[in-house]
Order: structure tokens, then C-alpha cells, then sequence
């Protein structure tokens, strides 16, 4: 009963986040307040609940004057968060200062005291409108992190056809491993985790946002350890493309990621994760739904998702009073990756699924419910290949939130 409530307040807190991540306390002459929705509530694998509170004041980039500087141009913002399972607060303050208005060009500045998850390699685009269960909702290998960022973005547009958003970030962190070698979760006490060994990082990391569905990443770093003070350096790359193609009544959703780290001695905190939704209730987005949690971590990657499904509901039921409805849309999917790692598990010889389900059985509010089911392909010469059939099956349930349809 209680991971059943846990689990819907991260629905709700899903609903608020794509309503609008900042809705707005106050609105006048002295100046916006808004509230971090995304701070209010939030649920992973190594904290489970995560309750907290974020403030930001501050004018978006199309109500400035452009035409001089002033105090509209400054923003800053705090918030905290405290955790369910590890008992500990959080929390982060942020300043950030407008350029050009017009190019939304912003300098920032922010400090951090909290967890950091080790390996994702999502890349989040800005300014999504339609949102799915995200990857990190499974995330639970993470750092307990210190880190000072200082950064500058803007989007320009791109031959008045697209628009690039890009970011150029240098991060100083120290970080603890909150895990053993085994991938086990670890929860020190305050004077054990003084106690703990620390890595020191330095990162320089550019980041690429492209309106015709094209993202990347590139961050060159430095770390060392408190036993180890020779520094070690290491290049990390990450490219992803996302694209949706309709067509009559079809829609074929396109996501491919690949990405590499080279150094001498990467740690693990820098490599990726290809783990996906096994023993998850619901089918999460970006990833292979069929493997487990961490299962593969790899030095370089490359990972793709197809999806073909009807462009719009066979047909459609709400009912405004209890908020339920139907919209289903059936879908037939492929995922497949192939990586490779020095020291950890990897899908050296590849790794595929194909399914098949119904999405919008049950329309709660906006959140669109469905059932889907997955089956596992990999060879038989594969350390990680189920001999049990009956293994490679996942049942799946799928959530998302489209506030357009």
C-alpha cells in the first residue's frame, strides 16, 4: 500500500513538472517569485521519497527591457530536499545573470551539497512539451557531491529554419561513491561518510541542443582521489538523435544515442549505463525495457529505440466528473545495443527486444495509461543471456503525460 502511494505522488509530481516546472507565487513590481515544482517532490531508488521546497526570483528572457540593464536582468534561486530512505537534507543556491535577451543568453553560477547519479546518459532536451516516465526514475547508484558550477548558454537560430541551444559549463566537484564494488546501495552515517574516500573532479563540458532532433555532449575532465593525488584525464562523448515522423494515420518514433570515454582509469561515475526497466512496473523511456538496473555498463555504446504506432487514439472517452477516459493507441516497438566496457558487464554481442502493447487504456487526468509486453533476443554464447524463455518476457505498464492530445 505505501509503495502504491509513493508511486502515485510521483505520478502527480510528474503532472506538475510538465505542466510548467516554474509556476509563478507573484508576479508584480517587486519582482517574480516562482516555485520549482520539480523540488517539491521527486522519487528514486537510493532516496525512494524525496520531499523538498525550491524558490526562484527572477524575470524570463521575453519580459526584459533589452533596451538597458538593470536588476530585471538578475535571477537567483535555493532550494532543499530530504530524503525518505537515506534521512539527509539536501540542497543548492543558484544566481544567474540575462545577456542578450533576445538570444535567451544567461551566465550562471550555481553551488550544490547533493546527490549526483553515477553513469545516466540521457540527455534531457529544454523545453519539452511532451513528457515520458524518465530513465532516472530507477536510477540508484549515486554520489553524495559537492559541486561548484559556472556556466553560459544561448540559442541562436540556424539559417531561420532551426535552432541551436548550447551550453558551455565547468564544474569543480568532490564526490563519494554511495555504493561498495558490487553495485551494492550503501547508507553511511554522517561520521562514516566523512570517513569515506572522496574523487576530485574538474570538467569542462559543452553541450549541444539542435531543433532538428540532434543532441551531444562533450566533457573533458580531470579527477584524483584522497590516496591519490596524480591526476587522471579522461574525454567523454555522448551524441543522441530523436525524431518523430508522421505520416497518414502512422507515427514512427526514432531515438539513437551512442557515446565513448576514453582515459586511462575511468571511473565509474563517468562511464554509461545501458540498465532499463526490469523489475520497474512501468516502461521507461530511453532505454532497453527488458534488462535490469545497472546490468551493463560500457566504455563506448551505441543504443537505439523504434516505435510504430497509430498517430492518433483509435477513438476516444472521457469523462470530465471522475477525470477517466480511454484514447488507445496500439504500438509495436525494436530496441537493440551493443557496447563494450574494460571491467563490468556489457553487451559485447548485442542485445535486442521487440514488443508490442496498447498505450491510453486509461486515461487518468492527463496521464495516459498502457500495457505493453517485451521480449528478450540475445545469443545463447552471451554471459548475460537467459536460458529460461519464460526470463526474457517483461510485462510492462506505460505512463505518459501529453498535455496536447
Amino acid at each position: 500500500m505505501k509503495k502504491t502511494i509513493l508511486f502515485t505522488l510521483g505520478i502527480i509530481a510528474l503532472q506538475l513538472s510538465a505542466l510548467g516546472q516554474l509556476i509563478p507565487l507573484s508576479h508584480d513590481g517587486g519582482g517574480p517569485l516562482w516555485l520549482d515544482a520539480d523540488k517539491v517532490y521527486n522519487y528514486n531508488q537510493y532516496e525512494k521519497s524525496r520531499w523538498g521546497l525550491g524558490l526562484q526570483w527572477g524575470w524570463m528572457a521575453n519580459e526584459i527591457d533589452t533596451t538597458r540593464y538593470g536588476w530585471d536582468r538578475l535571477s537567483a534561486g535555493a532550494y532543499t530536499g530530504y530524503g525518505y530512505a537515506d534521512q539527509r537534507f539536501k540542497w543548492g543556491v543558484n544566481v544567474s545573470l540575462w545577456g542578450n535577451p533576445k538570444l535567451e543568453e544567461r551566465f550562471y553560477l550555481s553551488f550544490i551539497h547533493d546527490l549526483t547519479p553515477d553513469a545516466l546518459h540521457t540527455l534531457a532536451s529544454p523545453g519539452i512539451t511532451v513528457l515520458s516516465l524518465p530513465a532516472s526514475f530507477m536510477t540508484r547508484l549515486y554520489s553524495d557531491t559537492w559541486r561548484l558550477t559556472l556556466g553560459f548558454s544561448q540559442k541562436r537560430p540556424v539559417k531561420k529554419i532551426f535552432e541551436l541551444f548550447y551550453s558551455l559549463e565547468l564544474h569543480l566537484s568532490r564526490e563519494r561513491l554511495l555504493y561498495d564494488i558490487y553495485g551494492q546501495i550503501q547508507y553511511p552515517t554522517y561520521d562514516e561518510l566523512k570517513d569515506m574516500e572522496a574523487s576530485n573532479f574538474a570538467e569542462l563540458q559543452l553541450t549541444l541542443f539542435h531543433s532538428s532532433g540532434w543532441s551531444g555532449r562533450v566533457t573533458f575532465g580531470s579527477y584524483n582521489t584522497d590516496t591519490d593525488k596524480n591526476g587522471e584525464f579522461f574525454l567523454r562523448t555522448l551524441v543522441q538523435y530523436e525524431r518523430k515522423i508522421q505520416y497518414d494515420f502512422l507515427e514512427f518514433q526514432i531515438y539513437g544515442q551512442g557515446g565513448f570515454v576514453e582515459g586511462t582509469e575511468v571511473p565509474y561515475s563517468r562511464r554509461f549505463d545501458l540498465g532499463g526497466s526490469w523489475g520497474c512496473p512501468l516502461a521507461l523511456n530511453h532505454t532497453l525495457l527488458s534488462a535490469r538496473p545497472n546490468e551493463f555498463t560500457a566504455n563506448c555504446f551505441v543504443l537505439f529505440n523504434l516505435k510504430l504506432t497509430t498517430r492518433n487514439p483509435l477513438f476516444e472517452f472521457f469523462n470530465n466528473i471522475v477525470a477517466l477516459g480511454t484514447a488507445p493507441k496500439p504500438f509495436v516497438l525494436c530496441n537493440g545495443a551493443w557496447g563494450k566496457a574494460h571491467d563490468y558487464p556489457a553487451p559485447e554481442k548485442g542485445i535486442a527486444e521487440v514488443g508490442a502493447g496498447i498505450d491510453g487504456l486509461l486515461r487518468w487526468g492527463e496521464v495516459y495509461w498502457g500495457l505493453g509486453v517485451v521480449y528478450r533476443l540475445t545469443p545463447a554464447s552471451a554471459p548475460y543471456h537467459f536460458t529460461d524463455s519464460r526470463d526474457n518476457m517483461t510485462i510492462l505498464f506505460s505512463a505518459y503525460l501529453d498535455l496536447y492530445l
